[in-house]
């Protein structure tokens, strides 16, 4: 953002993505009688009311300014001095230009992690602020810490790794921290998992639990099907203790479960 003496105008350029702009274009439009709303500006004409004017001036230039950067705006002293000049608010779009932000993964505890920006963008941050809203437990202009325990959120983080590019800015994941995460003593906690989606998920526990693999083949997979379901199968069982029979009942369930998964998941037609 900078202020800008032309010649017919005194200018603030406002990029549109600055949390400056929503609160500089509300009191232009409260407090001018001549303030006129444009595609890509604001004009302020009101020449009798430069006590206003030097009021917004004073405000943007020490309140709005200061939270963003004054290089190359004119000194106060100049600025308060044309204040009988019209003011324009231009906003900038800047999309010209792709801003690359750099986003990577920490873990700051099991069920917990931190989606950290490289350096605070407004626009990267109100959008993962939206994405990750039903996980968010705090926040600040670099960082995002939130509940990873739900195997949603895994789903809805590998869903924002194919957005890269929103409006003029580029989210670039940092592949390398995700992999630290899963070396630092996740293995055994299942925290690799959640990198998997949720039909993924399923996929590997209902090989799991047939006791097959990836690279086994339908014929393979359902000859296991088989040996496992008689070997299971209730009537096996039947007349001995109610224990017996409920764990053979329910071990029998989680088999034909299983089975019914993979012939969904491999697409098998029978």
């Amino acid at each position: 953002m900078k202020v800008e003496l032309l010649q017919q105008y005194v200018q603030i350029n406002i990029s549109r993505y600055s949390e400056f702009l929503p609160r500089a274009i509300s009191f232009a439009m409260r407090h001018f009688s001549r303030s006129y709303r444009l595609s890509s500006s604001i004009l302020i004409l009101d020449d009798g009311e430069r006590l206003k004017k030097d009021y917004f001036l004073n405000w943007a230039y020490h309140i709005g300014l200061q939270r963003e950067s004054r290089e190359e705006s004119a000194s106060f002293e100049e600025i308060l001095a044309h204040s009988y000049l019209p003011i324009r608010i231009k906003i900038i779009d800047e999309t010209g230009v792709l801003e690359q932000i750099k986003i990577s993964l920490k873990v700051i505890k099991l069920g917990q992690v931190a989606l950290i920006l490289d350096h605070p963008n407004l626009l990267a941050r109100r959008y993962l602020l939206s994405i990750f809203k039903n996980f968010l437990l705090s926040y600040n202009s670099k960082e995002l810490f939130l509940n990873a325990e739900s195997e949603d959120f895994w789903e809805v983080l590998l869903g924002l790794i194919s957005q890269k590019i929103i409006h003029n800015v580029v989210l670039n994941f940092d592949y390398e921290s995700f992999k630290a995460c899963a070396r630092g003593g996740f293995e055994n906690s299942g925290f690799k998992e959640y990198y998997l989606t949720k039909d993924e998920i399923t996929l590997r526990n209902s090989l799991k639990t047939l006791s097959c693999n990836l690279n086994d083949d339908w014929e393979t997979i359902k000859n296991r099907y088989i040996e496992l379901a008689r070997e299971y199968h209730p009537d096996r069982v039947y007349g001995q203790d109610i224990a017996i029979v409920e764990s053979y009942t329910e071990k029998f369930r989680d088999i034909q479960a299983a089975y019914e998964n993979l012939k969904r998941q491999l697409e098998v037609r029978h």
